[in-house]
């Protein structure tokens, strides 16, 4: 056989030419003409989408946009006020604006000096930390005020306190592992960290949220199960971190909203020490024996938000599945996109056909602290031009899920 000298080079050409056209090609089918409007990718035709027949019946319903969103300290609140201010803030609601930087009075209840007046006649959604006490908080809040919060399993809840407020510089904690060595000793650790602050980053920091202020009770089990009811008659949906995508989705059914509405890009994600510390039965055992009213509340409102799913029907998950893959394309092209960009997202079942344009990616991406700074600066704005101001009209959408949509602006008029 003859070797032709010119052949390496030729086959080199050749396969740097394969490598760039696939990547064209690939190009143009994730973003299609960057000067028109570039279709989204063709891999979010679902496979399952074929084999599920015609929608489900549709019930009209108008969505729900008075809300109030408890937040949990590091249980995921900050993403989930991110969604619910994006909601609020496209369509010019009212929201409950904090004078400090982002609690509203937190950890003491809520008075009327914490918050700035409502503009035009009352408020539409409170999304900070707030000592939870529906009395006070229905004072300020429409009668249809729809309510959620936001829990973690506790021993997540506690190593990402542990980070985030420094517990074991604040506590005197020694050792490599300062997480057990804590808790082999709680009681110890806690009367380290002499405080006059009416709670403890350790020990049933969620329930101190929601209510629960008198930590002498904790061992009382009749105390005890009397605030997890309470809980469960105050709130209309207890969303959980660890099954967030369920939970937003139905919150989106509960609230007649539609899936652009809860797409979110996670805020406040941090790596630490403790982070991918495993959960160690023994330390779980010992944190439940200390924080007994978190895991009260996390056992039972877990269990609750399944027993709710199970009731929406079977093409709940295959909702969820699709709300999974639209959040990861939006996240991928909001992490590339110029400004001239759009991202057409194709009808389903479960949503109209939308547009992601460089404006929804900057909302997408606002921690929460930047997303109220800027409330407050539009609040300031509404003072001179309040009259220019329109709330967009409540949309009604199209329910397409199975389960037994409630109406929670009935609900709430009749418990008031």
């Amino acid at each position: 056989m003859i070797t032709l000298p010119w052949r390496p080079s030729v086959m080199a050409s050749l396969g740097v030419c394969a490598v760039v056209c696939i990547g064209t090609m690939y190009s143009l089918a994730l973003y299609g003409d960057r000067y028109g409007v570039p279709e989204y990718p063709k891999i979010f035709t679902l496979p399952y989408h074929r084999s599920l027949g015609p929608p489900s019946p549709c019930r009209a319903c108008r969505e729900q946009i008075n809300i109030t969103f408890a937040k949990v300290h590091k249980a995921g609140g900050s993403t989930v006020s991110t969604i619910l201010q994006r909601f609020g803030d496209v369509r010019n609601l009212s929201f409950v604006i904090p004078r400090a930087r982002v609690s509203l009075g937190w950890p003491y209840q809520l008075r009327p000096t914490d918050y700035r007046p409502a503009f035009d006649g009352g408020f539409n959604l409170l999304v900070d930390h707030v000592l939870f006490n529906k009395t006070r908080i229905r004072g300020i809040m429409p009668r249809d005020t729809a309510y959620v919060t936001i829990l973690r399993h506790p021993f997540e809840q506690l190593k990402s306190s542990f980070s985030w407020y420094e517990v074991p510089r604040k506590y005197r904690i020694r050792g490599e592992d300062p997480v057990r060595e804590f808790l082999q000793q709680p009681a110890k650790y806690e009367r380290n960290f002499r405080t006059r602050l009416p709670f403890r980053y350790t020990r049933d920091f969620m329930a101190y949220d929601l209510g629960f202020t008198n930590l002498t009770q904790a061992g009382n089990e009749s105390v005890v199960g009397d605030f997890v009811r309470q809980v469960g008659s105050e709130f209309d949906l207890v969303l959980i971190l660890e099954h967030l995508a369920e939970s937003l989705v139905l919150l989106k059914r509960y609230m007649c909203w539609s899936l652009s509405d809860i797409l979110y890009s996670p805020k406040n994600t941090r790596n630490y020490q403790y982070k991918m510390l495993g959960e160690y039965p023994d330390l779980i055992v010992a944190h439940r024996r200390w924080s007994r009213v978190d895991y009260a509340l996390y056992d039972h409102f877990n269990a609750t938000l399944w027993a709710r799913i199970e009731r929406e029907g079977p093409d709940f998950f295959h909702e969820v599945y699709h709300f999974e893959d639209m959040r990861t394309k939006v996240v991928q092209f909001c992490g590339v996109a110029e400004s001239s960009w759009k991202l057409q997202i194709p009808s389903s079942k479960w949503n109209k056909k939308f547009m992601v344009d460089t404006e929804f990616c900057d909302r997408l991406r606002l921690p929460q602290t930047t997303y109220m700074t800027n409330l407050k600066e539009k609040y300031h704005d509404q003072k001179i031009t309040i009259s220019q101001q329109k709330r967009v009209p409540a949309s009604v959408h199209c329910f397409s899920g199975t389960g037994n949509y409630r109406t929670l602006a009935t609900r709430n008029v009749t418990n008031s």
